[in-house]
């Protein structure tokens, strides 16, 4: 499965099954996140469940099963991490979605004292991911709710500015924006906007600026990005709000 089929395929997954993940991928996870904060000041810590990670405690009218492994995405308290979790976290979403494993990010829907991971000074816990394996059928409740928050997606056209209709822009640029409303974001309010304006792009936050949606930046880049090379545009963002998508070569 390639980064754009997992986009296409990741739901947030709310149902889990009793089965926990077996020791080689958690062993997988775990050194994938370990790769992905390497030289970073961000700690993904994966919490399995011999570290007592059965105990996190999610809101029950939004999740049902037994979540047994869950990621932790730690780091400093500052707008420019909160993007750089979003950013990171969703390529560690991508790839559990690559190894048939559900997963869902939860920023608030949880106990955050049922979570088994010390933090150190000048540390918080921003999100946590829950992982494992959706039934076969998602419960009627939890269909419920992603359809209800599905239903707040916005048009393409809303995430789009610029001096030509998003019909007329470059492919790459309509790819790219299908994506990020494929994505995770936080109760689906998808407040990045994409300017295009001098053959430039810019990822900007014109709305309130609340802290998740800086996650939600870092989220929305990474999703571009993939769609936007898959389209034959290879680029990447700088970091902040607002950035610009630089061409690679």
């Amino acid at each position: 499965m390639t980064p754009m089929e997992a986009i296409e395929a990741r739901i947030s997954c709310r149902a889990y099954t009793d089965e926990p993940l077996n020791q080689g991928a958690l062993d997988e996870l775990r050194a994938y996140a370990e790769e992905l904060t390497r030289g970073t000041n961000l700690r993904f810590v994966i919490v399995g469940p011999a570290e007592g990670g059965a105990r996190l405690k999610l809101v029950k009218r939004m999740f049902t099963g037994k979540v047994s492994t869950y990621a932790a995405l730690i780091g400093p308290d500052d707008n420019l991490t909160r993007e750089r979790v979003g950013y990171l976290g969703e390529k560690l979403v991508l790839k559990a979605t690559q190894m048939g494993l559900g997963s869902c990010w939860v920023a608030g829907t949880f106990d955050r004292k049922s979570v088994s991971e010390p933090l150190a000074a000048g540390e918080v816990l921003h999100d946590v991911i829950p992982l494992g394996y959706a039934p076969a059928k998602q419960p009627f409740a939890q269909r419920t709710i992603h359809a209800s928050l599905r239903k707040r997606d916005r048009k393409p056209e809303a995430l789009f500015q610029g001096p030509i209709p998003l019909v007329e822009a470059p492919a790459w640029i309509a790819a790219g924006i299908d994506a990020v409303i494929k994505g995770p974001s936080a109760v689906n309010e998808q407040p990045v906007v994409f300017v295009w304006g001098d053959e430039r792009l810019t990822a900007t936050l014109p709305y309130g600026k609340r802290d998740l949606e800086y996650t939600d930046l870092g989220i929305a880049k990474l999703h571009f990005e993939i769609a936007a090379e898959a389209a034959g545009m290879d680029g990447a963002w700088e970091q902040g709000a607002p950035a610009i998508f630089v061409p690679r070569g």
